[in-house]
């Protein structure tokens, strides 16, 4: 079982996460936008999944999934014979546009390993032009102002049917 920070128990790619990017040095901008909006910056020194630095909010700190797999001995919910079970289900189709993946990125990692896996995420997730890191909603670079790859605005799904709210 090899646990790398960056590669949640559940399938979602801890570098590309908005909590986790904006503890970083070349993430002011994100804390900027959470002062903006009124909302403590306590809480943004996350170092991923399985790091001994979480993200104060609990879904991250007392999360359900992380729990099982360490209780099972697994790196990731993909070494679990019960994927996908009623539980990560639910949190695949809680509303969050980057939960969606989830299922096909655990098994994407069981299948080409975690440092593969991982390795492809942060291409996936680094700005086409100048090679800064983004986050899941991001839409354009922060750095060089270009068009990035990304879920787009954070708008709320419909939950358990893959359709936006509005």
């Amino acid at each position: 079982m090899v646990k790398t920070h960056l590669l949640a128990a559940c399938g979602l790619y801890c570098g590309a996460c908005y909590h986790y990017r904006a503890g970083l040095p070349e993430g002011a901008h994100l804390l900027s936008d959470v002062a903006r909006g009124g909302r403590p910056l306590d809480g943004y020194t996350c170092r991923g999944c399985w790091s001994d630095q979480l993200y104060v909010h609990l879904g991250c700190r007392a999360c359900d999934l992380r729990a099982c797999a360490t209780r099972r001995g697994y790196a990731h919910c993909g070494e679990c014979a019960e994927l996908p079970c009623e539980r990560l289900r639910a949190f695949q189709t809680d509303g969050r546009k980057h939960h969606l993946p989830i299922v096909a990125a655990l098994r994407a990692a069981q299948r080409v390993g975690a440092e593969a896996w991982l390795a492809a995420e942060a291409a996936r997730w680094t700005c086409p032009a100048c090679g800064a890191g983004f986050t899941w909603y991001e839409t354009r670079c922060a750095v060089c102002g270009a068009s990035l790859g990304s879920y787009g605005e954070d708008v709320p799904l419909v939950r358990g049917t893959g359709r936006f709210s509005r």
